[in-house]
């Protein structure tokens, strides 16, 4: 976040704070409930959020510039998605097949990274869907991950019903991941 938009948030906030204490500093008087309240503070209150609001309008045309970079982000959150429910996909369908001491390697080899650059760029989806959005990604992905984490485990331990429980809740959450980030830039597409 640049020092401009910052200097936004804290005018916003300080002059929504100074309002709201002008307003409740002193007890209403039942007869005259406004009579009460500071006009000038509260009018200087306001003057101070609406300059924040101000400052932070004439930043979002600078931070413009960074959403062709969070665009390309989004794209890469979405292809790392789709490589990782396909991949968990296919070892579930496969579980049968390999050898259970082996997924613990395979998820290292193979998972590891794309978790990892998940992780590292999900940030990205805060300014472009919004915390609601964000969160209920970020809630499928953090559950799969923690699935993943739990074959690995279980792998290594030699468990194999336990495996291929996890991998396939692990690829529903991928699953559900990707339905929501699918939403989540279809809400955007149509703001």
């Amino acid at each position: 976040m640049n020092a401009t938009r910052v200097v936004g948030h804290v005018l916003l906030w300080l002059g929504f704070l100074a309002g709201s204490f002008v307003a409740v500093r002193s007890v209403e008087v039942e007869a005259a409930p406004w009579s009460t309240i500071s006009w000038p503070a509260y009018g200087l209150a306001l003057f101070v959020a609406t300059a924040g609001v101000v400052v932070l309008r004439a930043t979002k045309t600078a931070v413009g510039v960074a959403s062709a970079e969070e665009a390309k982000a989004i794209d890469q959150l979405e292809a790392i998605l789709t490589r990782l429910q396909s991949t968990v996909e296919q070892w579930s369908s496969q579980s049968d097949e390999i050898d259970v001491y082996a997924f613990h390697g395979m998820i290292d080899e193979t998972l590891a990274e794309d978790l990892g650059q998940f992780a590292d760029l999900r940030e990205t989806m805060i300014p472009e869907f919004g915390l609601d959005h964000y969160a209920r990604i970020m809630t499928e992905f953090a559950l799969a991950e923690r699935t993943l984490n739990r074959t690995w485990s279980a792998s290594a331990d030699g468990y194999v019903d336990e495996v291929r429980t996890c991998l396939t809740r692990a690829n529903a959450h991928l699953t559900a991941a990707q339905k929501r980030l699918a939403d989540a830039i279809d809400d955007q597409a149509q703001s």
